[in-house]
């Protein structure tokens, strides 16, 4: 392992449409959590997201993500991947082990949406 490594190495997993597919079917051992906006999240969302936390607010007060438990796997999704991606760091950090990425978002995702 280099410097580069270190340096740029990814916390989390990325996950695919067919990857998160599997997961989905396992619900009960993942905590889902979608980091868009609330009209975001109003709008269209994925059934098993069910845990809601603007990244825009948690920002300014990670004690907001005191409803994730660090005692599941946690798997989050944004819009596009990035926001999702930048939380997926701030868990790590904060001591979070297995962490999952949506990396194209819900943008990405063609599986069933509600509204």
């Amino acid at each position: 392992m280099g410097i580069l490594d270190v340096l740029f190495a990814k916390n989390h997993i990325d996950l695919n449409n067919d990857e998160l597919r599997e997961l989905l079917k396992d619900k009960d051992n993942y905590q889902f959590v979608d980091v868009r906006t609330k009209p975001e999240y109003k709008h269209k969302r994925i059934k098993e997201f069910n845990k809601n936390i603007d990244f825009y607010k948690f920002g300014r007060n990670l004690d907001m993500l005191a409803r994730i438990s660090k005692d599941k796997p946690v798997v989050v999704m944004c819009q596009t991947g990035s926001r999702s991606g930048a939380t997926c760091n701030m868990l790590h950090k904060l001591g979070f082990a297995k962490i999952y990425n949506l990396k194209r978002g819900i943008n990405g995702w063609n599986g069933p949406t509600t509204k």
